[in-house]
């Protein structure tokens, strides 16, 4: 078959108009957050000296256009279900893993600067985390453990992005005093770069051809995120502060150890993806 050939199923049409739904409201929501919750957001940190009003003002918005461009894919998925064609599909997967990454993190400035109680964004992740499911359920024929799979990886995706922002504010705050910053500064890109990475295994999870490639990149992202993360963890329980408190940094390598160990063994994974010997 070729890129032009249709395909006809019977909910590409219920697909289409959750798509035109998803991607309207996810580009709208995104705009109108910042405009309403954004200056809130930042008086109130910056009113309570919390280390997160020196970065909010540039990644709040860094993300609402990563969340609008996850509602232009949302769109032209719609055009495609509705025209039957088969990349719409791949494109719907795309959008709904770059949504779900743009809407989970802004709610946690929200949240705790307590300017937003429950955080708006939420209105934009947990639809899109409805249909990821039906999406691959229903249109991928995907097994429950890829979906799974896909998800934990996501949250990797997501949660290791999330302790590279939190490390440049902090590097951020105690720059010019490198002993204080240097654990941050080392950790922040290997973090970054890990969370890339298995960003392309979620989306490769479904749509690559080559599954072992999907596999290794999967490992080497889970290899950075805990080598990254543990001693990034520690640094912040135990020698940053005065009194020894659990880190939410801890989060990211936890779920990257987790996804690590599920794709480390070959029999494993084959059976997640289907593949038989």
């Amino acid at each position: 078959m070729t890129e032009e050939t249709t395909i006809k199923t019977k909910n590409d049409g219920l697909l289409g108009l959750f798509s035109i739904i998803l991607g309207l409201g996810g580009v709208f929501l995104s705009y109108a957050f910042i405009f309403i919750f954004l200056g809130d957001i930042l008086a109130a940190e910056t009113d309570a000296a919390q280390e997160c009003a020196a970065t909010a003002p540039f990644y709040i918005p860094a993300f609402a256009c990563i969340g609008i461009l996850g509602g232009i894919l949302w769109l032209v998925a719609g055009v495609g279900f509705f025209q039957k064609k088969k990349w719409a599909y791949s494109v719907a997967v795309i959008a709904v893993v770059i949504t779900l990454f743009a809407s989970f993190w802004p709610n946690i400035p929200a949240m705790e600067s307590k300017a937003a109680v429950p955080g708006p964004w939420f209105l934009i992740f947990f639809p899109n985390l409805l249909v990821y499911f039906y999406l691959l359920r229903s249109k991928g024929q995907e097994s429950w453990s890829k979906a799974w799979l896909g998800l934990g990886s996501g949250m990797a995706f997501i949660l290791n992005f999330i302790n590279a922002i939190a490390a440049t504010t902090r590097m951020v705050n105690r720059i010019p005093d490198y002993d204080a910053a240097g654990m941050y500064m080392l950790t922040m890109p290997t973090n970054m770069i890990a969370s890339i990475l298995f960003g392309f295994m979620t989306v490769g999870l479904f749509l690559a051809k080559k599954k072992e490639l999907v596999r290794i990149i999967g490992l080497v992202g889970a290899f950075m995120a805990i080598f990254a993360g543990f001693p990034l963890a520690i640094y912040s329980m135990f020698f940053s502060g005065l009194d020894a408190s659990f880190s939410m940094f801890t989060m990211g390598p936890v779920v990257s150890l987790l996804v690590g160990f599920i794709i480390l063994s070959p029999k494993m994974w084959n059976k997640i993806m289907g593949i038989t010997e």
